[in-house]
């Protein structure tokens, strides 16, 4: 049988995804390193030196892959101007100074900056609750870093032909960094004007230095937790394919934690709106959030929405919101208000919404909200039915849980099934991938779902299996 693949997705939103996926930003961060690695060769080398050459070209090809992917960057995003406001320290870093001119190659330095955020950003994957205690000091760092490189080097390229005290790049790293600490001269001093302003620059630096220390000692978590979020906010007009729940309630902590320990969904961002008096994340700091985005707003606008990015989101949950008291039909009136804004901006987005009388349950179905919950009546059959077969509700309690054995998933049938008998698939899905087919979607004359269809029942080819399986079924070729 044949593969079972996904659609080929467009262009730029595959090229979006490389662009910010981990693995790619950690590589990034490594070539930023050893850039900054062969300035110092670079500058610290004499020309006529043995491998001079080499570095020369190599950090030529750096360049150029530095240039590649801003040109990525540049082609995919959505608001240029927004792109020339983040990146153009990161453009005037990578512009090909010629070698006759080394001090202006100093400016590759500057690329530390965006090695900071890229590694800031990705701590999150591993270490959520250190990312958010030193994600400030890695900043700290980088500026410190850009300070003692530029002065060092600069240094050296200035006074070391005339000045035996700063003859030497070791002399003049540790010139640097302790005018950076201690603010003041160590033993000679420039003998030219360029190389009294940087050591002017360097004397400043350390001047502000304790300040900024100081400040970063005092800051509270909640302070450094708020400038992150933030930062993030900056960046929601660039999501695609992102996930975004309207309301938050006391079940939003488990509907984000079952989204986040999904395989399927761990490279899916999640954004959550609401107006919120302090943001949840405490509730949810055990789960790595760097995929996970608060936005303090009141979903029914559309502005806010359009804010988020709702036109190019994958999927849409409305939850009861609670952040707010208000009464059981004012929260209802706005779930269905924000669901027929979000169907009107993007038709195709699925959109599940939570709703506390199923009598509001028309509205929904007229504006094209895919499914409609109740909690309170799901609780009611699920009692039902454990009374009624004496411990089913362990089954669906497993079943409705990414976290332990078997969950529910939804695949697409493949061309050479169509018409082929439902009991040959639960066969083979069997058989092959240990899955259980339990139901198939129909999708015309409108969207239904067959529970248990007959075993001579013909797939479709637009119809989905449900399938019960410990992991996503893949349908290969025999």
């Amino acid at each position: 049988m044949p593969a079972l693949t996904p659609s080929a997705l467009p262009s730029k939103t595959w090229l979006k995804r490389l662009l910010y996926a981990h693995t790619t930003e950690f590589v990034l961060i490594g070539l930023i390193l050893l850039s900054v690695l062969l300035v110092l060769l670079e500058i610290g080398s004499n020309p006529d030196s043995i491998g001079y050459s080499q570095v020369l070209h190599l950090q030529a090809g750096l360049t150029v892959i530095f240039w590649l992917e801003l040109a990525a960057r540049w082609w995919v995003s959505t608001n240029r101007r927004r792109f020339y406001r983040l990146y153009w320290v990161d453009i005037l870093a990578v512009i090909p100074f010629p070698v006759a001119m080394p001090v202006l190659r100093l400016l590759r330095l500057l690329r530390l900056f965006r090695a900071s955020v890229l590694l800031n950003r990705n701590l999150g994957r591993f270490a959520p609750a250190l990312a958010l205690g030193i994600g400030a000091q890695i900043g700290l760092l980088a500026v410190i870093g850009v300070i003692v490189l530029t002065g060092a080097l600069g240094l050296y390229l200035i006074e070391s032909s005339q000045n035996e005290d700063l003859d030497s790049l070791g002399k003049t790293l540790w010139w640097s960094l302790f005018m950076l600490v201690g603010a003041e001269p160590i033993g000679g001093e420039p003998e030219t004007p360029w190389g009294r302003a940087i050591t002017l620059m360097l004397m400043l630096g350390g001047l502000t230095l304790f300040a900024v220390v100081t400040g970063l000692v005092s800051a509270t978590m909640v302070q450094r937790l708020r400038s992150a979020m933030e930062f993030r906010t900056m960046e929601l007009d660039e999501l695609s394919g992102h996930t975004v729940i309207c309301g938050w309630n006391r079940n939003g902590a488990h509907v984000v934690e079952e989204m986040l320990l999904d395989p399927e969904m761990q490279d899916h961002p999640i954004v959550v709106v609401a107006e919120f008096t302090e943001t949840p994340e405490q509730a949810l700091h055990h789960l790595n959030l760097s995929n996970l985005y608060f936005h303090t707003a009141d979903y029914t606008r559309i502005d806010v929405l359009q804010d988020i990015n709702i036109v190019h989101a994958a999927r849409a949950i409305l939850l009861a919101d609670t952040s707010r008291p208000r009464s059981d039909q004012d929260i209802d009136a706005r779930t269905v208000l924000a669901a027929l804004t979000i169907e009107r901006l993007n038709p195709a987005v699925y959109t599940c919404a939570q709703l506390l009388d199923r009598l509001n349950d028309v509205q929904l179905k007229v504006a094209g909200v895919d499914d409609v919950i109740v909690p309170a009546e799901i609780t009611s059959h699920m009692i039902a039915a454990s009374a009624r077969t004496q411990g089913s509700v362990e089954v669906l309690a497993e079943l409705l849980t990414v976290q332990v054995g078997n969950q529910i998933y939804k695949i697409p049938i493949p061309p050479s099934w169509v018409d082929l008998p439902f009991w040959q698939a639960v066969d083979w899905l069997k058989q092959r991938q240990d899955a259980l087919p339990i139901a198939v979607e129909v999708s015309q004359p409108e969207r239904r779902t067959l529970v248990n269809p007959p075993s001579d029942y013909r797939l479709a080819a637009k119809d989905q299996l449900v399938v019960i399986a410990r992991k996503m079924p893949e349908i290969i070729e025999d």
